[in-house]
């Protein structure tokens, strides 16, 4: 059913004639590299850390219809002499939210947000083996609420804030990786379901020709079952990406954050700030 509703929103954009219309596409990917070498008594040491991210949006709006998708793909690696590289961060997350406007007066809209969440290359969580898309989390969130523009949008500057409550269809999709609570290691596919809200903030800025500076968040809250017997029955996931480019280099933090026991009953938390180069494509 939430396939259908999916490819009807999708087709709304083909078939909405006389709407005035805008589209926006952006493509950075940013590369950050530390050295180090240091030689003492003991012996000589060498290290190269490297940290590629890609942050990529497409962007429609009608009379009535939106549609907005972002991809943030986080990967970094500790490279030793005489050592095997080392995964130091890896996140792969996909969101597509089409959207229509239901009403003008209070701007409500209903939502259907996709969200694709897994890793790129082979690690451990917990002892557990991990690879790509295994585990791969599929949220399907269907849910009221509003995208409003909290500054005047012009083509040097936008704060966005897009929220609301719905409820989620989620499938976690494994190969080797054991899901807690399943009934069997067979199982490939889990499904979750339970209330969700969703809050998103996008603020970009261009501050002078060659300056520019950017935050986003995109964070998920998801109910479980028995979640008023232990809170811990729930998933919550938020991404935060701020940057401050000039020119071709850029400084930029990035957090992404995961609580959900059916991956781990530790919390999944990957930090970075690195300082290098970027491209606008």
């Amino acid at each position: 059913m939430l396939k259908n509703i999916f490819i009807i929103m999708i087709l709304c954009t083909v078939i909405v004639c006389g709407q005035e219309k805008s589209t926006s596409f952006g493509l950075q990917p940013r590369l950050g590299i530390t050295y180090t070498n240091s030689s003492k008594a003991s012996g000589d040491n060498e290290n190269l850390e490297w940290l590629f991210n890609l942050q990529s949006n497409f962007n429609y709006k009608g009379e009535s219809f939106d549609f907005d998708a972002d991809l943030l793909i986080v990967y970094g690696q500790m490279v030793r002499a005489g050592l095997h590289p080392e995964k130091t961060q890896d996140a792969f997350t996909l969101n597509l939210m089409p959207s229509i406007k239901l009403c003008d007066n209070p701007g409500l809209r209903l939502f259907l947000q996709i969200k694709a969440e897994t890793q790129l290359s082979e690690g451990t969580i917990d002892n557990q083996q991990t690879n790509f898309l295994d585990p791969l989390f599929l949220t399907n969130t269907l849910f009221l609420g509003q995208k409003n523009n909290l500054i005047e949008t012009t083509p040097d500057q936008q704060l966005k804030l897009t929220y609301g409550i719905g409820y989620s269809f989620q499938q976690i999709i494994t190969n080797h990786f054991i899901v807690a609570g399943e009934n069997s290691s067979n199982n490939n596919v889990e499904f979750i379901n339970g209330p969700t809200a969703v809050f998103n903030i996008d603020f970009s800025k261009q501050i002078t020709e060659d300056l520019k500076t950017g935050v986003s968040l995109n964070s998920l809250f998801l109910i479980k079952k028995d979640f008023f017997q232990s809170t811990s029955n729930s998933r919550f996931t938020a991404q935060i990406v701020a940057n401050f480019d000039y020119k071709f280099i850029s400084l930029q933090y990035i957090n992404c954050l995961i609580y959900d026991k059916a991956l781990s009953n530790r919390r999944q938390l990957d930090q970075s700030l690195v300082l290098g180069v970027k491209l606008d494509l």
